[in-house]
């Protein structure tokens, strides 16, 4: 794709900013924790830290997983990765 047809992914939309990827499953995993800097945000998989078959930080976004568990109440509402 030439330079001038991708799309800019600093810029954000309203619904989601450009910086953060689509997490897939781990949007509403309860397995997912949210590390977050001033510049970066992460996902990193907590059954990574006691089964080996879980990578630390997924690449994203996860569309299967062995381990996908729903947080409770997580039907339709993903983590919360936009830091206000």
């Amino acid at each position: 794709m030439p330079p001038s047809d991708r799309p800019d992914r600093r810029r954000g939309s309203p619904d989601r900013p450009a910086s953060l990827p689509p997490a897939g499953l781990c949007a509403l995993c309860r397995n997912a924790e949210i590390l977050a800097s001033e510049r970066s945000t992460f996902l990193r998989c907590a059954l990574a830290a006691t089964d080996p078959r879980f990578p630390r930080y997924p690449a994203l976004p996860v569309l299967e997983c062995d381990g996908f568990a729903p947080r409770a109440g997580a039907v339709g509402q993903p983590l919360p990765l936009d830091r206000a």
